[in-house]
């Protein structure tokens, strides 16, 4: 998880405080489970980037960054892609994480982006969120990862597809409540 360049205060300690809750969420799951010690440093790092991204990707300099007048439709493509998470864990923990749940997600996460990327603008966020709807649905129908990090794959669908792939305009605050 980085923060954006131009993050306000409020969102580096939006993120920050997202992404030591994710750690520390992680690191007790692997904890409790008592698995080795190197696990529970994996499983910490995937917990800090997973929730800390989550909130940083959906930060107005988030959007600034990522949906800005140069990028194109395709400049989240990348970023999704090299989010290798599930696989990781697959490779590294093979006994916590199925293999075909693994591949199922990351080549969803995948071609829910080239689907979000290539659609017309207004349907992008509909789109988005009928794939995250699907992926996590099919998380729990699929060969189940361990209560260790089940975590994961929702939480990286909502990074990946909600969080960073759509653009999150700034609001300003007001001093005064409409509604």
């Amino acid at each position: 998880m980085l923060i954006s360049p131009g993050a306000t205060p409020g969102e580096r300690l939006l993120g920050y405080s997202a992404g030591l809750f994710g750690a520390a969420f992680a690191a007790a799951l692997a904890t409790r489970a008592d698995t080795a010690l190197w696990v529970i440093a994996v499983v910490a790092i995937v917990g800090f980037d997973v929730f800390g991204g989550v909130v940083v990707n959906a930060t107005p300099s988030g959007s600034r960054r990522f949906h800005g007048a140069k990028t194109s439709r395709w400049s989240g493509f990348g970023f999704v892609a090299m989010h290798v998470h599930p696989l990781a864990l697959a490779l590294l923990l093979p006994e916590e994480m199925p293999w075909a749940t693994a591949i199922v997600v990351y080549a969803g996460v995948v071609l829910a982006t080239v689907l979000i990327s290539v659609a017309p603008k207004f349907l992008r966020q509909p789109i988005a969120f009928a794939a995250a709807a699907i992926l996590i649905a099919l998380t729990t129908v699929m060969p189940p990862p361990a209560a260790l990090i089940a975590w994961v794959l929702p939480l990286l669908t909502v990074k990946l597809l909600l969080s960073h792939l759509l653009p999150h305009p700034a609001i300003e605050p007001s001093h005064h409540c409409s509604s």
